[in-house]
């Protein structure tokens, strides 16, 4: 009998531990849920309520826990780059309303308000827990975006019955499929968040397939989700994404090659036997998709060099329109070339969008013209900054540097894309700049003389 009573604390400390770690972690779930909607429903009109009613929630429960805790778990290095570029964003918001710019206003949102609440909301990332937490939210929205992004379009395509009400969720225009020779050309908002999750999930199938103690569970889960979104990817028609996944697996191999020397050889390997996958996967799914949406590999080499193509007897419209901008942008800047027009200004001769007249999908260009070559040069210093922090935090090597490479590889897969398109200029296209940044502050508190400068409360 006392046998078993000495032992029964041992047996019930684990579960009582076990519960904890469940109720601690259960005030993370709308955060979760909020980047779900993010991912997978990105400028989406009829979720945007539901998007602030979380962002809110999420904030409060960060807050109060800050004060029940009696301090705010973000380094001073990552809290001054942040009201830094917040600052100069500001200037040049107002230099717009000042210029009469239309868009002044609402810039002041996406460039200084927002960076404000993603800094706030990264207080709440402070354990690997929350990390881990974070990774399975993007495996499962890229499930969910490539799942229902291809019935979709079967049911566009009436080979499966309509959804209901989902024209109630997706305007027309957001959602829809063109069936060309060799190749399809898909409308869904989901495809905005694949610049990133394709090469996120292309890094993190390699990452995980060179550690030994992984789950087979878990390599299944990342193995179908690069599955379904590299057929969505095909049947796209966007070059932009089939380029960034083209490049997936050179980013991943340079800087899995700043590891330390044990762990980058087991990556370098793995990454040897996800090439040959991924060549056999594609090679076997264009025929199978072809069945259905009659595509082929010639036709998708054509869409995908046509992109390309910037001479005025191009076939395709894309860079025609994109060579007006450049001309327009190029023009105006020239008059403004320290300090731009403002954020939030439109050019002459080049007005894509009359809603917002200022968003040009040339976003780099757009944003050298209207913060000209100190704003432009103040937010690559931030970027740089970022980036050069990730591969500091990667060269000491261990888990959390097995779970930046696929996100860092996946920003700046995004940052590519964005050169075309215009990501980066919603609240709910920036996390992916964050997104790094929360590991970056996580490590620089964690490491060895670094977590003193957490701000006491």
């Amino acid at each position: 009998m006392s046998t078993y009573n000495n032992a029964l604390p041992g047996r019930i400390e684990p579960l009582m531990q076990a519960g904890v770690d469940v109720a601690a972690s259960f005030w993370m779930w709308p955060g979760y849920l909020l980047f779900f909607l993010m991912l997978a429903f990105p400028a989406v009109l009829s979720v945007l309520y539901i998007k602030a009613f979380l962002f809110g929630l999420v904030i409060i429960l960060v807050g109060v826990r800050a004060m029940s805790r009696l301090y705010v778990h973000l380094h001073l290095k990552v809290v001054v780059w942040t009201l830094a570029l917040a600052v100069v964003s500001l200037f040049f918001c107002f230099r717009g309303m000042f210029l009469g710019s239309p868009g002044a206003v609402k810039c002041v949102q996406v460039y200084v308000v927002w960076p404000l609440i993603y800094l706030i909301l990264l207080d709440g990332v402070d354990r690997m827990r929350r990390f881990q937490g974070i990774e399975s939210t993007l495996i499962f929205s890229s499930m969910f975006i490539g799942a229902f992004g291809i019935v979709c379009t079967l049911s566009r395509l009436n080979i499966l019955p309509e959804i209901p009400y989902l024209d109630s969720l997706f305007p027309d225009e957001d959602l829809g499929i063109g069936v060309f020779e060799g190749y399809t050309r898909m409308e869904y908002p989901g495809l905005t968040s694949m610049p990133f999750l394709v090469p996120f999930l292309v890094a993190l199938l390699v990452i995980r397939w060179s550690r030994r103690d992984t789950r087979a569970t878990s390599m299944i889960w990342v193995s179908m989700a690069l599955v379904l979104n590299s057929a969505l990817t095909l049947l796209s028609g966007r070059r932009a994404l089939q380029l960034v996944t083209i490049l997936a697996p050179l980013l991943t191999l340079v800087f899995s090659s700043l590891l330390p020397v044990g762990e980058g050889l087991l990556v370098r390997r793995s990454l040897r036997r996800a090439m040959v996958a991924f060549v056999l996967g594609i090679v076997i799914l264009v025929p199978l998709l072809g069945l259905v949406y009659s595509i082929d590999l010639p036709g998708l080499a054509d869409r995908f060099s046509s992109g390309f193509d910037f001479s005025p007897t191009s076939f395709d419209d894309s860079p025609d329109e994109r060579r007006q901008q450049y001309f327009a942008l190029m023009n105006d800047w020239h008059e403004h070339p320290l300090i731009g027009a403002g954020l939030g200004a439109s050019a002459y001769g080049s007005i894509r969008s009359e809603t917002m007249p200022w968003s040009y999908e040339l976003y780099y260009l757009a944003l050298l013209f209207q913060t000209g070559i100190v704003g432009f040069a103040s937010y690559m210093a931030g970027i740089v900054w970022v980036f050069w922090s990730s591969l500091k935090v990667i060269k000491r090597g261990g888990v959390i540097s097995g779970r930046l490479i696929p996100v860092l590889v996946g920003m700046l897969c995004f940052l590519i894309a964005a050169g075309t398109n215009p990501y980066l200029a919603r609240f709910d296209g920036i996390w992916v700049i964050f997104l790094p940044l929360a590991f970056i502050n996580h490590s620089l508190l964690t490491s060895s003389g670094e977590s003193s400068l957490e701000f006491q409360t």
